[in-house]
C-alpha cells in the first residue's frame, strides 16, 4: 500500500512523526489543536495553522480517533454511561439542595402576645426548628417561609451530579445547579426523538423560500400587478 495518495495527501496508513504522536497526545486533552501544536513543539506563530492543518491529515485524524477510543476503553466510557448520567441529571430533585419550607413564625409559640401597629411577622426571628402552630392567631397556621440549604455531603447519587458548587453572595448562599432541562434536551436528541430539518417550501407550495421585501422586487411586484390589470 502506498503512502501517498493520487492526490498528494498522507495516508492514514502513514506512521505518525515522533512531533505528530505528541501532538495526537496533547489535543486528545482538551481537543485544543493551537495549544496541542504548542506543546508538541510546534512554532508558536505558527502553531494555530498547523494545528488546523495536522487534524486534515487522515493518518493524524486516525490515531486521535485511536487515542479517544482507547481512553474510553480504559475509562470505560460509553454511550449509554454518558446518557445514563444525563437521564439522572434530568430527573434530580432540585429539593435536595434548597428547598422553601413553611416553618414556626415569631409568634406561633409566643407568650402573652399583645398586638399593635408594629407587630407583623417579621419583628421576631421565626423558628426553623419547628411546624407552623395551627392555633397561631398571627399567621394562623400557615407560618412563615424559610430558605434551607441542604448537608451537600449527604446528597443523593443524582442530586450529587445536580450540585455544581456553592458561593457565598451579599443576598447569602447562592447553590449552583446543572440545567435539568438541557439534560433532558441531550437524552432527546441523543434518542433521536427531535430532527433539526429546514423547510425550504414557501406558502405557495414552491420550493424556494419566499424573498425578503425590498424596494427593489417592490417595484417588480407592482409592474406584474399592473400587467396583470
Amino acid at each position: 500500500m502506498t503512502d501517498i495518495t493520487p492526490e498528494g495527501v498522507e495516508s492514514e496508513d502513514v506512521p505518525l512523526e515522533p512531533r505528530q504522536q505528541l501532538f495526537v497526545d496533547e489535543f486528545i486533552i482538551d481537543f485544543n489543536a493551537t495549544r496541542a501544536a504548542k506543546a508538541a513543539g510546534y512554532s508558536e506563530n505558527s502553531a494555530a495553522s498547523i494545528g488546523s492543518e495536522n487534524l486534515t491529515k487522515p493518518n493524524i485524524d486516525k490515531a486521535v480517533d485511536k487515542a479517544v477510543a482507547d481512553r474510553r476503553k480504559r475509562l470505560r466510557i460509553d454511550a449509554d454511561t454518558v446518557l445514563w448520567t444525563w437521564w439522572q441529571i434530568a430527573n434530580a430533585d432540585y429539593n435536595e439542595l434548597s428547598s422553601v419550607r413553611r416553618v414556626a413564625c415569631g409568634f406561633c409559640y409566643g407568650d402573652n402576645i399583645t398586638f399593635n401597629d408594629d407587630d407583623d411577622d417579621d419583628a421576631r426571628d421565626i423558628d426553623p426548628s419547628r411546624i407552623p402552630n395551627p392555633d397561631c392567631q398571627v399567621c394562623r397556621g400557615e407560618g412563615s417561609p424559610h430558605v434551607h440549604i441542604a448537608d451537600t455531603s449527604k446528597l443523593s447519587p443524582s442530586a450529587k451530579l445536580l450540585y455544581q458548587g456553592a458561593k457565598e453572595t451579599k443576598f447569602g448562599i447562592e447553590v449552583m445547579t446543572a440545567d435539568r432541562m438541557k439534560a433532558l434536551d441531550n437524552v432527546a436528541r441523543h434518542l433521536g426523538m427531535f430532527k433539526d430539518t429546514v423547510n425550504h417550501v414557501s406558502e405557495d407550495g414552491s420550493m424556494s423560500p419566499p424573498q425578503p421585501l425590498t424596494p427593489e422586487n417592490a417595484k417588480v411586484i407592482d409592474n406584474e400587478l399592473e400587467d396583470e390589470y
